[in-house]
């Protein structure tokens, strides 16, 4: 790992360390839980100090006010009592309010999908003729739609459907499905808290469809992104 990286780690580090300590003004400590939200790497350096604490917290409660206990006596030094009580109890502080971070991201996303539900749309792959043109194409294509109802992560779906849409004007291999790469890419968009991204595909898939059915469908989730 590089120095850079090395630097990076540790000023995650000793950020988290203050967060759980209370060392962090009341602007600091907001700002903090932002980056949480959109940070995803310090979300996730997070997430492995939790991850390891709680491991720490299952070799036993007991083990844990053994530790308490003999840092209390003066057997150490004030600084190793000070770190050794701090290490007892950032278990139980990180599993409260990770624990409360992963219920209020699995809620959203529920709520995401639960919105979602109405709109998805089933690709059935043995619909496309095995000598039609491009038909592995369009096959991974139907796979990738496919996956939007099933999978919570859309990094992956939202990296190939994005070239896909911005060369819809030039690659005339996916054109007859313009509409259905438009209507799955903003539907990824929104399970991705993207939705600023989804609100400008399905307004062009309006403007592009006026008096259709995916127009009306496209202005009921419009409508219903604007409730939110």
């Amino acid at each position: 790992m590089s120095n850079t990286a090395d630097t990076q780690f540790q000023e995650m580090d000793e950020r988290i360390e203050r967060f759980l300590r209370g060392k962090m003004t009341k602007e600091e400590e907001a700002r903090f839980r932002e980056e949480l939200k959109t940070n995803a790497e310090l979300r996730e350096h997070a997430r492995a100090i939790s991850a390891l604490l709680k491991g720490i917290q299952a070799k036993g409660r007991q083990h844990d006010q053994e530790i308490i206990s003999e840092a209390a006596t003066n057997k150490h030094p004030n600084n190793i009592r000070r770190i050794a009580l701090w290490i007892a109890s950032a278990a139980a502080i990180l599993a409260l309010y990770f624990g409360y971070s992963f219920h209020a991201e699995n809620v959203r996303y529920s709520q995401v999908n639960e919105m979602l539900t109405p709109y998805y749309m089933h690709y059935d792959l043995n619909e496309l003729s095995r000598g039609e043109t491009d038909s592995v194409t369009i096959a991974h294509l139907y796979t990738l739609f496919n996956r939007i109802p099933e999978e919570k992560d859309m990094t992956d779906i939202i990296a190939e459907l994005e070239p896909i849409y911005d060369s819809l004007d030039s690659d005339y291999t996916y054109y007859p499905y313009a509409n259905d790469v438009a209507w799955n890419l903003a539907l990824a968009y929104v399970k991705a808290e993207e939705e600023e991204k989804a609100i400008v595909i399905l307004n062009e898939v309006c403007a592009s469809n006026p008096d259709s059915p995916i127009e009306e469908k496209a202005e009921k989730l419009l409508k219903a992104l604007s409730s939110r």
